[in-house]
């Protein structure tokens, strides 16, 4: 770059930016000053610059000047969480007994009627008395034949 800046040759637009945003050498500087003294076009497009560049400037800083509204924050209303909960739970409970009862209805009993033995149940008296040791209490067994008859017995 020709650093020796004389009256025939004017200066470039990118030596006058490095001028103004002062990127320019000392040297360079120097030179534009002493040229800028004797030219009246390059100090006009100096100026023009200059102006120019704070417009821009300005712009960029007006831009940065607006203030950000930042929107209330709205919380949705609280939700009681337990009763979906427990809805669920039902849901699952009601499915659940429906699988059983399906197959308490569709799998058939397969005990044979026929029996060839006597069957006989043990059990207590539907008046179970808790504060009578259990010696006292009185016990029904439960027989049933092979035809099917059940026959109950007390025993006291």
């Amino acid at each position: 770059m020709n650093l020796n800046i004389n009256m025939m040759s004017c200066i470039t637009n990118d030596l006058i930016q490095k001028y103004i945003d002062g990127e320019a050498s000392l040297q360079e500087s120097v030179s534009i000053n002493n040229h800028l003294d004797n030219c009246e076009l390059c100090e006009s497009k100096v100026k023009a610059q200059k102006k120019l560049a704070t417009d821009i400037k300005n712009a960029m800083n007006s831009l940065n000047e607006n203030i950000i509204k930042i929107p209330p924050m709205i919380f949705p209303p609280q939700v009681n969480r337990r009763r979906p909960v427990l809805r669920e739970r039902l849901i699952y409970a009601l499915a659940a007994a429906c699988v059983l009862l399906f197959f308490a209805l569709v799998i058939p009993n397969k005990q044979d009627v026929n029996q060839d033995e006597i069957t006989m149940l043990y059990g207590f008296d539907e008046d179970y008395d808790a504060n009578l040791p259990l010696d006292q209490q009185n016990m029904i067994i439960t027989v049933v034949d092979p035809a099917g008859r059940t026959t109950k017995f007390y025993v006291e």
